[in-house]
């Protein structure tokens, strides 16, 4: 069903986190689920709704010259078109959905723009994937000599900030945010016991999974698998894209590297290591990954 202006995202579950903290893996896990339908990043919030949203705020900080819009329209008129064009922007998502199902959409940078989620979607729900920064740095180092050149860091200390600009964002939008909206969970569970925080996910939406379909989609997605086959579950595209590609996504080569937890040992230099230290300490403590000495 198309939906209306006053639609809250009821059917909308946004999957944040910072780069490289393994959110296509719990995308292409949960799209396993029948009444889960996904599709590659949109970018809607960072690419499309918050230059408008930025480029608003800017005109109404305006002077006494009354230039730009804030000068036709008062700030409930102008949000009322912004709602109407981010709707029809979610259209294709969520249309074809049937009663009980849901559209996941996976965009990093979702991490950065809860407030503006929530504010425009107050029904749809998020869930924050948190890894170890360690690991998110050396695999965003790692992306940036290769696929990701154009947009990852190409240090430890842009890296980390990375991380903690994500990480920071979340904390701080969702601090009124109620249990049934926002789920946070961690890389390494997942990797430790995906079945339990699996489950846990799906509990959250509201949905049940069979023990054999919830293992059937973990054997789908190991993350050793990935590595070798493709990534695991394919993640569908259409519109122009799909006419041009192909309807499934092809990820670049080195897309899924190692997947494990804990190679930051060995594949961060000791400058790295010293800089996320220095960096993000308390942070990483206040999140769960306490590194209380400097690391030699």
């Amino acid at each position: 069903m198309t939906p209306g202006p006053d639609y809250a995202g009821e059917n909308l579950l946004f999957v944040a986190g910072c780069p490289r903290s393994g959110t296509t893996w719990v995308q292409r896990l949960l799209s396993c689920h029948p009444a889960i339908h996904t599709g590659q990043e949109t970018h809607i919030f960072n690419h499309y709704l918050m230059p408008v949203e930025t480029a608003w705020r800017r005109s109404k900080a305006g002077s006494p010259r009354g230039v730009g819009l804030a000068g036709y329209f008062s700030d409930e008129q102008f949000h009322q078109v912004l709602k109407s064009f981010l709707v029809s922007l979610l259209s294709p998502l969520v249309a074809p959905l049937a009663p009980g199902e849901f559209f996941l959409e996976k965009t990093p940078s979702n991490a950065l723009f809860m407030p503006e989620i929530t504010g425009f979607l107050p029904a749809a729900r998020i869930i924050h994937v948190l890894r170890d920064p360690r690991d998110v740095v050396a695999s965003l180092l790692a992306a940036s000599r290769s696929w990701g050149r154009r947009w990852a860091p190409r240090n430890a200390r842009r890296a980390i900030t990375t991380w903690k600009e994500h990480v920071g964002g979340v904390r701080e939008a969702s601090r009124n945010l109620p249990p049934s909206q926002f789920m946070e969970i961690r890389y390494e569970d997942l990797h430790a016991d995906p079945e339990r925080v699996l489950r846990s996910c799906i509990t959250f939406l509201g949905l049940e999974w069979s023990d054999e379909q919830l293992r059937s989609a973990i054997s789908a997605n190991e993350p050793e698998k990935a590595v070798t086959e493709n990534g695991g579950t394919p993640i569908p595209i259409g519109g122009e894209l799909g006419a041009r590609f192909g309807g499934m996504a092809k990820e670049p080569k080195g897309f899924i590297r190692k997947a494990k937890v804990g190679s930051w040992k060995q594949d961060l230099n000791p400058a790295d290591k010293f800089w996320i230290w220095m960096l993000a300490r308390k942070q990483m403590t206040a999140n769960g990954y306490p590194w209380r000495s400097a690391p030699k």
